[in-house]
């Protein structure tokens, strides 16, 4: 088990981005844009660092609520199995990174308050997610707003351990 909040998102993140590597490496091209990038590892540290700071269930429904609404979701709900535009596909991922980021900023400020709360959004706000779903460059942005989300959840870690370890009762 890593030794630190910190070490343990690092790994969550590292793994999910070795496993979408292996994963996409195997599909054919046509497929491989269907997935340019995966939440995994920040779902992941998200449920983490959720459960670390002990959020109660309301507090963990509260975060994810708002995945109900991704246009992902909404297309099955009218459309059944239908196959999703690319578009649909792009602001699917950009709705879930817009999502995340309120959730870490929940988490930041349920952990760190307003001082963590500044650091992250300060991270997030560095690549927010793309306007426009049918942007040419569209791609190149929502991977930054990834990756500036990967950077928020360790802020968010580092927080946690700071936090964890000035609890600690001194000898």
């Amino acid at each position: 088990m890593p030794a630190t909040h910190r070490d343990h998102v690092e790994d969550l993140l590292a793994t999910a981005a070795a496993d979408h590597a292996r994963l996409v490496a195997q599909l054919p091209e046509h497929l491989r844009a269907s997935l340019p990038v995966d939440a995994q590892g920040l779902t992941r540290a998200i449920q983490h660092l959720r459960s670390a700071a002990g959020l109660s269930e309301d507090e963990r429904r509260a975060l994810i609520r708002p995945h109900a609404v991704n246009p992902a979701v909404l297309h099955a709900r009218v459309f059944g199995a239908a196959p999703l535009s690319r578009e649909t596909v792009i602001a699917s991922f950009v709705e879930g990174a817009r999502v995340r980021a309120g959730a870490l900023t929940a988490l930041a400020e349920a952990i760190g308050g307003e001082p963590l709360v500044r650091e992250v959004r300060t991270a997030l706000a560095a690549d927010p997610p793309p306007v426009h779903a049918s942007a040419p460059d569209v791609l190149p942005a929502l991977r930054a707003t990834y990756a500036a989300q990967e950077r928020a959840a360790v802020l968010i870690a580092v927080g946690l351990d700071r936090t964890q370890t000035s609890q600690v009762p001194r000898t």
